[in-house]
């Protein structure tokens, strides 16, 4: 008898940005750093994994019937053959902010400071992807993120379908790292 585990295709519930708390493993609530200067720190960090960061793009995610902010980062990552680069992307969403008229702080405010708290904790765990790359023989912390058609990344495919079979296109086998047509 087989059993296959149900795969998630949604994310889990996050708390809101206005109930974190550093003590709960959270990060980056009271960063002072603008958007710009961590974007540039992600780029740092994508760079010494190895990427080339091309761009950000900034966006709203629907999930789990909420709205929240966040960011598409599009990189490079050389594939060995010559000035051949495959691209990826990374998502990040920032934390919901509660949406309370008579809150101190405006909710915009509160949108800003969860955005740079979801930037400095991407950032750091790309910082902490680095420490494993040097731990970890083989590792290759940037490959969940590469788009495997144009659109999808290789975790998408993988948390949407299962096996990573359905990576290899139909009647496709893998010969020397790359996927081709079948040879029968």
């Amino acid at each position: 008898m087989t059993f296959i585990p149900e795969q998630p295709k949604e994310s889990h519930d996050v708390p809101y940005f206005d109930d974190v708390s550093r003590s709960a493993g959270w990060r980056g609530m009271a960063t002072t750093k603008s958007l710009d200067v961590l974007k540039g720190e992600v780029g740092m960090a994508l760079t010494r994994l190895g990427g080339q960061p091309l761009r950000f793009q900034r966006g709203r995610f629907e999930i789990n019937g909420q709205s929240r902010e966040g960011y598409r980062v599009y990189y490079g990552l050389e594939t060995g053959r010559e000035g051949e680069i495959a691209q990826g992307r990374l998502e990040v969403a920032a934390l919901p902010v509660k949406r309370e008229p008579r809150r101190r702080r405006s909710s915009e405010t509160r949108q800003d400071k969860s955005l740079r708290m979801a930037l400095f904790m991407l950032r750091e765990a790309l910082d902490g992807a680095w420490f494993l790359q040097q731990l970890s023989p083989g590792y290759a912390p940037l490959m969940p993120w590469m788009l495997v058609d144009g659109e999808r990344t290789v975790t998408e495919l993988w948390s949407q379908s299962g096996p990573m079979q359905r990576l290899l296109p139909d009647g496709g086998e893998f010969i020397e790292g790359e996927i081709c047509p079948s040879l029968s």
